[in-house]
């Protein structure tokens, strides 16, 4: 009897959830002209346009890294995940240099805020502020933090969500060419 109600109550939850869902929520994302039907970045899917202002003020466009291997993290400063990260992209940056780009794209926050991680974390990753989560949105994420692995082709290769631990992130960087 229990177990019955129960799978009742999940039942009518699911019905309500769905049923308050309406095109409004769907249309906040990137949507193909012919279908309607919400684009969001896939593997195998070339990554979508970034153009969005460094944490020092600069336009930043993706397209201006053609040719090179990247990681998009997208994160923020009160993400615990996200903190533990953020060293192991120090490292590889140091590593690899101009050879393979992190974007560190943060959600949501100030650039006070912002400045005040950087300074922090000592981190001197290309750090871009998506305020507006317009970003964010066209990679229909829901959760921090998000890891993108593109190829130097600008095809997304793998998708992380989640923290990321170092063997991960060597294990990703090897399958886009970028050997340790």
């Amino acid at each position: 009897m229990i177990i019955g109600g129960l799978f009742l109550g999940i039942g009518v939850g699911i019905v309500l959830f769905f049923g308050v869902i309406n095109n409004d929520i769907l249309a906040k994302w990137f949507t193909d002209s012919k279908s309607n039907i919400p684009v969001v970045p896939e593997i195998g899917s070339a990554v979508p346009q970034i153009d969005l202002q460094t944490n020092a003020g600069e336009s930043f466009n993706i397209d201006d890294l053609h040719g090179k291997p990247v990681v998009i993290n997208f994160w923020a400063s009160w993400c615990g995940p996200c903190r533990l990260e953020m060293p192991i992209f120090k490292e590889y940056q140091h590593e690899y240099g101009d050879d393979l780009i992190f974007l560190a794209i943060n959600i949501g926050e100030t650039p006070d805020q912002i400045q005040a991680f950087i300074e922090e974390m000592e981190l001197d990753l290309t750090v871009l502020l998506d305020p507006t989560d317009r970003v964010w949105d066209s990679f229909g994420l829901r959760g921090l933090p998000s890891t993108f692995f593109v190829d130097a082709d600008g095809i997304i290769r793998f998708i992380h969500i989640g923290v990321l631990t170092e063997s991960q992130l060597a294990g990703y960087l090897d399958a886009i060419g970028v050997a340790r």
